[in-house]
């Protein structure tokens, strides 16, 4: 049982200076959400989540997380489109 445990992909954790880069990209959640892999998607709707449970969230997390949502969403349903980075 403790491969089956090893084995399990462990997931990137984001720190603060690594959520700010997100948050600040010029380009937008509207043309950065579509490009990250999966995992890097997950890692970051996480880390906004986190975010937005503390006192004084970042200004944008809430847009970010919400359009992450949706990405996610998305490619839940049509994974080809996450495939070839179609919003």
């Amino acid at each position: 049982m403790n491969h089956i445990l090893r084995n399990k992909p462990s997931r990137i954790t984001l720190n603060s200076s690594q959520l700010s880069k997100f948050l600040n990209d010029p380009r937008g959640p509207e043309e950065v959400l579509p490009t990250l892999p999966a995992e890097e998607l997950a890692s970051l709707l996480d880390a906004l989540y986190q975010n937005l449970d503390t006192p004084e969230p970042e200004f944008g997390a809430q847009v970010w997380y919400e359009l992450g949502v949706e990405e996610a969403a998305r490619r839940a349903v049509s994974p080809d489109a996450a495939a070839h980075g179609v919003a």
